[in-house]
């Protein structure tokens, strides 16, 4: 049964996809590249396409799953809109004997059943670990279920609440599952707190975590962010109608594909891969990418906005309840960047509870660098990137290789995330949890 309403999906998805024609500024020159970071043309496409189905790594047929739903003790009061949020939901696969246990965390905005996770997840089984996949703390049904603050997008802290849930998750699982390691992987901002939760465990020694890979890192929050700001910027314009057809075009292969199939997921790689058959220009792959960062922004700003009681659209004194019409809220998002986030909810927010903080202070303990040392000196810390991911700019780059040295794999080409998958960034990820992987560039 599906639990995803599929109509306020596409409702969303009109709202954002409305934004596109609403909130757009001038077009840049024609012969601008709509890109950011280190994207070319190729990048975009494998960012929206991903793997091609010949190119990827064996998997297993089946793989079992289990939902765990748990009521964590520290969820804060759960406002009357979010009641559907109360339990947080994670996934997993159990072997049938002793085995290692991966934890896999998901990107931005993106529930414990994503696409990338249950790719990573038959990965990962088939490889014979016990696999647990978790949402992203910026996904609303963790702010809601898991997070202490409400207010997503600080790499510290959502690193705790994955720090806590999963201890929470591990003291949940079937009495005979039996565990005798654990690894941590993430992909995108998920590998930044896969890398930030081992930190944390190699002080506290709650869960004895033994390596952590990151796959597609941000090395500064903020910085990357901004690129697919900016990204969403460049590749809209003024054209309101060529927009408009776009939408049209979209949502009309939404629709039929989920008409289609009884188990499609529907989360970004969804609306990337849907959207490829339709998509002919770099702009057109920049907006579809743009779009799907935007999705996720809209219910990160609401959600943070509601918990803060900032004000920028609900109003503390009069917050949503159960039935009401939203549609205007997210009219009020659909043009709203992640800067204006920032500076309107999450710097209010942490400059009033955290000693000390100041906006910059909060830009730069969103960067790598805050666990640079573990990351230099531990070498059971690994990563995975491309050289043309859109979400890095070559300084960030070289800074990944200058800290990880041979730890590691950075591809020629893949996008964000687009290899993921792929025969041998799997051989790559499982030689890097086994602790045998030596190489570099690839």
């Amino acid at each position: 049964m599906r639990r995803m309403n599929w109509r306020g999906f596409l409702a969303g998805l009109a709202v954002c996809m409305g934004a596109l024609c609403s909130a757009a500024p001038s077009m840049p020159p024609a012969d601008a590249d709509p890109a950011a970071g280190l994207a070319d043309s190729a990048a975009l496409r494998a960012t929206v396409f991903g793997t091609p189905p010949q190119e990827m790594a064996p998997l297993p047929e089946t793989v079992p799953l289990t939902e765990i739903d748990v009521a964590l003790p520290w969820r804060l009061p759960v406002p009357d809109v979010f009641w559907f949020n109360r339990r947080l939901r994670a996934w997993f696969s159990a072997q049938p004997h002793a085995a290692p246990l991966a934890v896999v965390i998901a990107g931005t905005g993106s529930g414990g059943n994503s696409s990338n996770n249950a790719t990573l997840r038959a990965v990962l089984y088939g490889a014979g670990y016990h696999v647990l996949t978790l949402p992203s703390p910026t996904f609303p049904g963790f702010i809601v279920a898991a997070s202490h603050t409400g207010v997503a997008g600080d790499l510290w802290q959502d690193s705790q609440d994955l720090y806590a849930v999963i201890q929470v998750l591990r003291a949940n699982l079937p009495r005979e599952v039996k565990i005798d390691a654990i690894d941590i992987v993430g992909t995108s901002l998920g590998g930044a707190h896969a890398a930030v939760v081992k930190a944390i465990d190699a002080r506290e020694h709650l869960l004895g975590i033994r390596r952590a890979v990151m796959i597609n890192p941000p090395v500064s929050l903020i910085a990357s962010i901004g690129r697919l700001d900016k990204l969403f910027a460049q590749s809209i314009g003024t054209d309101d109608r060529a927009v408009e057809r776009l939408y049209q075009r979209l949502y009309a292969q939404l629709a039929n594909a989920y008409r289609a199939s009884a188990a499609v997921q529907l989360d970004a790689n969804f609306l990337l891969g849907t959207a490829a058959s339709v998509l002919k220009t770099d702009r057109e792959f920049s907006a579809a990418i743009a779009l799907v960062f935007r999705v996720a922004l809209v219910n990160l700003f609401f959600a943070g906005d509601l918990y803060a009681h900032t004000g920028i659209v609900v109003d503390p004194a009069h917050p949503p309840r159960v039935g009401d019409d939203l549609e205007h809220y997210a009219r009020d998002l659909r043009g709203k960047t992640f800067a204006q986030y920032f500076d309107g909810v999450f710097v209010p927010y942490y400059t009033k509870h955290r000693a000390g903080a100041t906006k910059q202070s909060l830009v730069m303990q969103n960067r790598l660098d805050i666990i640079g040392d573990e990351l230099r000196n531990d070498p059971d810390y690994y990563a995975m990137t491309n050289r043309d991911d859109l979400i890095l700019d070559h300084e960030e780059l070289a800074w990944l290789e200058r800290t990880l040295g041979t730890r590691i794999a950075v591809y020629d080409h893949g996008g964000h995330l687009g290899n993921l998958g792929e025969r041998r960034q799997v051989a790559d990820l499982l030689s890097m949890l086994d602790g045998r992987w030596h190489g570099g560039s690839r």
